[in-house]
């Protein structure tokens, strides 16, 4: 899973400059720190004089399907594409045209890009259980193929996409429509955290209920 060091220190610092009570950062800490549940994605949002900053953290299954190290092309490619699609805000979020918006930085990590060495380990997995399956499989390599099992049964791995904008009119941001939905039919459910210079809220959105109104 994705270490949530960069995540608690983004906030800290958007907490430090809104003048936030640290119950109410660890507040926050205790929520992201929640169960690791498929269908449901989390989004952290602040919004500081003409900045605006969107935190997006999905398990990889909301993604791609699967949260194992991709096994063949068309995993390999699912992974790429979804990293692409993460980077291009436009198909996930829209703002106000009258905010005068513009993308000043947008990060994608996601902690099951192609990786030759636990490709390798996931070939020989598969490897051993088509010799398994042929009743033909040693005891030492069972045992071998039900850790690695076991392992990636237990494993959680995820998306976290980062944005930066840049508000000529920051007074103009009424809302934020969120389309991930749209393109992550994988996504049930997206808890948000908000944090602005008047407000600081929870809420919930759907694929019929996804508009963040916001006020100043």
């Amino acid at each position: 899973m994705i270490k949530c060091i960069k995540i608690l220190l983004s906030i800290i610092a958007v907490v430090i400059v809104l003048g936030l009570d640290l119950p109410e950062l660890q507040a926050v800490e205790q929520r992201h720190h929640e169960a690791h549940e498929h269908g449901v994605a989390h989004m952290n949002i602040a919004v500081e004089g003409n900045y605006l900053y969107i935190e997006f953290i999905s398990p990889a299954a909301n993604i791609v399907g699967f949260e194992h190290y991709p096994r063949s092309r068309e995993q390999k490619a699912a992974v790429q594409t979804a990293i692409a699609t993460l980077r291009t805000d436009k198909k996930l979020f829209v703002l106000p045209t009258d905010a005068e918006s513009q993308l000043a930085k947008a990060t994608v990590v996601t902690d099951i890009a192609d990786d030759s060495e636990h490709e390798s380990e996931t070939e020989h997995t598969h490897e051993l259980d088509e010799v398994h399956e042929k009743a033909q499989i040693d005891k030492n390599h069972s045992k071998e193929a039900q850790v690695t099992n076991e392992y990636e049964h237990d494993h959680h791995s995820e998306f976290m996409a980062d944005y930066h904008y840049v508000l000529k009119k920051p007074e103009k941001l009424k809302h934020i429509e969120v389309l991930v939905f749209r393109i992550f039919p994988g996504i049930q459910l997206i808890k948000v955290q908000l944090l602005t210079s008047t407000m600081q809220t929870a809420l919930e959105l759907t694929a019929k209920k996804n508009k963040i109104v916001l006020s100043f």
